[in-house]
């Protein structure tokens, strides 16, 4: 159980920078764009950002089961 929640602050804390880094580069040069040149690398960011979507909608809907 504590290890879900030391994964979860994790993932949190890297979303957050993430989002941040972002909204920053928007706010500097007005616009943002995604280019990542290796089709590999691109297509293991995409499926890690699905799969900790996946792992935060499971962890939400645990809670959710607890507390009713």
């Amino acid at each position: 159980m504590k290890l879900r929640i030391y994964i979860l602050a994790l993932l949190a804390f890297a979303m957050a920078s993430f989002l941040l880094f972002n909204f920053a580069a928007i706010w500097v040069y007005g616009k943002f764009f995604i280019f990542e040149s290796n089709h590999l690398v691109l297509t293991l960011e995409t499926t890690s950002m699905v799969a900790i979507l996946g792992f935060s909608f499971y962890c939400i809907a645990e809670q959710v089961r607890r507390i009713r």
